[in-house]
């Protein structure tokens, strides 16, 4: 037990320290060094499976409260471009994990979950549970987060400019009315949110259902909020829940996984280019197509978190909660149906 609150302890330290520094997952990362800082000089890092399944449970539920009953009504005024944003992502994720399996070491899950754009707390998590190579899958998840707040912005505000498309106004105006509608945070609304999802993730995980945990809570909170009662967490909790994540996944990172991070090297090439690569044609699409504003569009295909999105979004002179509604979306989608599609895939390899 003492080496329990001892990692714990080192984890969160390290975490607020990325956290204060702006590091992009910062929470989770730092809890994922100073766990394995710990492990490799004194080996005295642990950490049970039951901090997995809290954090697996949290992170389900969070999601699960993020979508507002507004959000879903919003989709059927975007339904078609929504379904582009969603088809295009997982046809990303396929035929990206077939290349980094094919021209790269890694294997056909950990290749496949690597490409997930997915939430960096979540995906990790699934890989536990799927027997991917859970350091890798951090590393390239990280990469991905960290290009989509850091240089895909920048890039798409350049492409907007030689566009000359400052007069755009998105047509999705119907869809204005989505976003908001969350719940007020009250003990009630903590209390039926994080133990809807407690029970949801407990019937997840003793049906050996790949990412069960994960995916059960999300469903669980899902219907709790389609049903209207009032479901919402605090923010300290999802850190607490990154926390225990962090140094879950520390926990299984040895000294090998680090020598083997210089490799990720052309994967991470590759990862980005893929991602730029598929912003810039599906965004084309949403252009042409659903004339919805060229920067908006691009926005909608960024692999970056939903809040980070809207921050963003702002800040290159995009305001559009459709935006919003779709990252939420894509995020949801990403966090519960993608990673069982791919799982089925890597059988076949």
């Amino acid at each position: 037990m003492e080496n329990v609150l001892l990692t714990f302890c080192v984890g969160f330290a390290v975490a607020f320290i990325f956290f204060k520094l702006k590091v992009p997952g910062g929470m989770l990362i730092g809890a994922v060094c100073g766990t394995v800082a710990l492990s490799l000089t004194t080996g005295m890092a642990e950490m049970p499976f039951t901090a997995k399944f809290i954090a697996q449970v949290a992170a389900g539920a969070f999601i699960g409260c993020s979508v507002s009953v507004k959000d879903i009504m919003a989709l059927k005024y975007i339904s078609l471009p929504a379904a582009i944003v969603i088809a295009g992502f997982l046809a990303l994720n396929i035929v990206l994990g077939f290349v980094l399996y094919h021209f790269t070491s890694l294997d056909a899950i950990t290749a496949l979950l690597c490409s997930v754009p997915g939430g960096m707390s979540d995906v990790p998590l699934i890989a536990f549970d799927m027997h991917a190579d859970v350091a890798e899958v951090v590393v390239l998840q990280f990469v991905r987060l960290c290009v989509g707040i850091g240089f895909f912005p920048l890039w798409i505000s350049w492409m907007g400019r030689r566009k000359n498309c400052a007069g755009e106004v998105s047509p999705s105006a119907a869809a204005e009315s989505g976003g908001g509608g969350k719940d007020k945070l009250t003990p009630q609304a903590a209390a039926a949110a994080f133990g809807t999802a407690l029970a949801c993730g407990y019937a997840g995980l003793r049906l050996h259902v790949p990412a069960g945990a994960l995916l059960f809570s999300i469903i669980g909170t899902l219907a709790l909020k389609m049903a209207g009662i009032p479901a919402a967490l605090p923010r300290w909790f999802k850190r607490f829940a990154q926390v225990l994540s962090g140094t879950y996944i520390g926990c299984s990172i040895g000294a090998e996984a680090l020598r083997n991070i210089p490799l990720l090297i052309v994967p991470a090439i590759i990862i980005v280019a893929a991602y730029m690569v598929n912003a810039y044609i599906a965004g084309h699409i949403l252009w042409k197509k659903f004339h919805i504003p060229f920067k908006e569009a691009m926005l909608m295909m960024t692999p970056a978190g939903a809040s980070d999105m809207a921050l963003i979004a702002a800040d290159i002179g995009v305001n559009s909660p459709s935006l919003v509604v779709m990252q939420i979306f894509r995020m949801l989608m990403a966090a519960s149906i993608f990673p069982q599609i791919c799982y089925q895939i890597a059988k076949l390899f």
